[in-house]
């Protein structure tokens, strides 16, 4: 499964980039998006390159058919490697483990400058290898990470607006 999703901020690439690595922000953004046990980590970095890995709790409405694979908590790591400069563009290849699931996620981000603010173009792809039922089980983790891309976005937007 496929994910794209297109994130415009009416803030500049500097400003949103130093939400992306900064410790304190990004363990109250999962805390504020449902997730718990959140531990930055690493978070380091200077110089064009930064290295920020997440690993955190996050609930899942699990169905019936998928409660062997997935648990009402699971546990996510989560690994981002920045590259770029001052003013953007920063790109971003990231892998995400669910841990005892048997699926990959891995991604890219792009945070650039664009009209006033900036935009961050995000893409994820999940796969899973199982037969018959590894669709459905990617499907499912896709759905769920598309929904905490949508919840990501509106807790940056939503600092970014008191700030």
């Amino acid at each position: 499964m496929k994910i794209k999703a297109l994130h415009p901020y009416p803030h500049d690439v500097d400003t949103v980039f130093g939400l992306f690595h900064d410790p304190e922000f990004m363990k109250a953004k999962y805390l504020g998006m449902g997730g718990r046990k959140v531990e930055v980590l690493e978070c380091t970095g200077s110089e064009g390159r930064y290295a920020v890995k997440v690993q955190r709790e996050v609930p899942a409405d699990v169905p019936g058919l998928l409660k062997k694979f997935l648990n009402p908590w699971n546990s996510v790591a989560q690994n981002e490697r920045w590259e770029g400069k001052t003013g953007g563009p920063w790109r971003c290849a990231l892998d995400i483990d669910i841990a005892g699931v048997p699926v990959s996620i891995k991604g890219a981000m792009e945070l650039r400058a664009e009209g006033n603010g900036c935009v961050n173009d995000v893409q994820l792809e999940v796969k899973c290898g199982i037969p018959l039922i590894g669709g459905k089980l990617a499907d499912f983790v896709g759905g769920d990470a598309e929904k905490a891309i949508q919840a990501e976005y509106e807790f940056i937007r939503a600092h970014l607006s008191k700030t």
